[in-house]
């Protein structure tokens, strides 16, 4: 993969947070609705202004495709720390391209509810749960993506790192983040609903972070790459010297 390619890819971590939260405000959905509102509120959520709601779900559907090149090229500069890793790379790989779907498919059920927002309240109520359920509580591939990524960094030991440490770090307690939102089941008003602090705010902070520095970092690291290549090249020079 040459570098102008990775750092193309690694970019568009940039254009999917734009699009996707440039699309939620644009449907007017942000914040996001209660789950405690009644099912004539919700009905009356998707009947407003329905071509705003049809047109940033759009933008959000090409946004969650967005992620899968980002995905791509962390694995890339992954597999670079060494063998060790490359199982950690396809564990990202697999979690990362799970996110997409994780991501797409609540899109879509939005679509569907948009399509005909005249429906009978009790069935767009049922849609709007299935929407927003799944769009927050998707976090266990991202926990495990963001774990084997962590992992990987803070085993590389070489001389010239692909990634810094801390970066490893924050992958961490990224990964840790994402756990209030499993348990929106049990709630419907406060920090752990589908809306709260917890289980939206702080995680949605940290998933935008998470594509904000990542998308940073991989650009960085694909152009050292040559100068890293270059670097053992001549250590081994040096060592065949000695």
């Amino acid at each position: 993969m040459t570098t102008r390619i990775q750092i193309l890819c690694a970019s568009s971590g940039f254009v999917f947070v734009v699009a996707l939260f440039g699309g939620l405000l644009t449907t007017g959905f942000f914040p996001l609705p209660s789950p405690d509102l009644p099912k004539e509120a919700v009905s009356a959520l998707w009947q407003d202004n329905p071509n705003a709601i049809r047109l940033g779900l759009v933008i959000m559907m090409f946004g969650a495709a967005l992620t899968a090149p980002l995905v791509a090229a962390i694995s890339f500069q992954l597999k670079r720390i060494g063998r060790h890793t490359e199982t950690l790379a396809s564990v990202q790989l697999i979690c990362g391209t799970a996110g997409v779907v994780a991501i797409f498919m609540p899109i879509m059920i939005m679509m569907a509810a948009s399509y005909r927002p005249e429906r009978d309240p009790d069935v767009l109520m049922l849609a709007n749960d299935m929407a927003w359920i799944p769009f927050i509580i998707n976090g266990p591939p991202a926990i495990f993506q963001c774990i084997s990524i962590g992992i990987a960094i803070l085993t590389d030991k070489g001389h010239a790192p692909i990634y810094p440490r801390w970066v490893g770090y924050l992958n961490l307690w990224i990964a840790f983040t994402f756990l209030p939102a499993c348990l929106l089941l049990f709630f419907k008003t406060g920090p752990f609903a589908w809306n709260g602090l917890l289980s939206f705010w702080l995680a949605a902070t940290t998933f935008g972070t998470w594509f904000l520095v990542m998308a940073t970092m991989t650009i960085i690291a694909a152009r050292r790459e040559p100068e890293v290549s270059a670097e053992v090249v001549v250590g081994s020079k040096d060592f065949e010297r000695a």
